[in-house]
């Protein structure tokens, strides 16, 4: 049975910084968020990102973010996978629940949630989510 669980978020740290630029401005770079949820989606996490920027304004983005806290009253962890596109400071990507990466009453965790942000300091997240036994 398909389940969602809706959460505000807010990125309490973090840093981006570049690792490898070209003669046409393009650049490679890494970033490291540190994210606090509220709602049926509440805990703590980390995010790691790769950005691919074919300019200042667009990117290719992908990231893995590990998540620890409660999905609607279930207490454990999993990893999200991400990946997606940044344009004009708007990221649009597809996060994943990785296979198996689900622990204690979260084991067996699958899911999927598209995230659309602005540059906001509070962004919204519905998790479509389900378990496999």
């Amino acid at each position: 049975m398909k389940l969602s669980a809706s959460a505000v978020f807010h990125i309490t740290d973090g840093y981006e910084e570049s690792f490898s630029k070209n003669e046409n401005g393009q650049k490679l770079t890494t970033c490291k968020f540190y994210i606090f949820y509220e709602g049926e989606l509440s805990g703590e996490s980390v995010l790691m990102e790769l950005k691919n920027y074919l300019t200042d304004k667009k990117a290719s983005v992908y990231g893995l973010e590990r998540f620890t806290g409660e999905v609607a009253g279930r207490s454990g962890s999993f990893v999200l996978e991400h990946s997606g596109n940044l344009e004009n400071g708007v990221i649009t990507s597809t996060r994943k629940v990785v296979a198996g990466t689900g622990t204690n009453e979260l084991a067996g965790l699958r899911g999927e949630a598209v995230f659309t942000s602005g540059e906001n300091r509070e962004f919204h997240l519905k998790l479509d989510y389900w378990f496999i036994e």
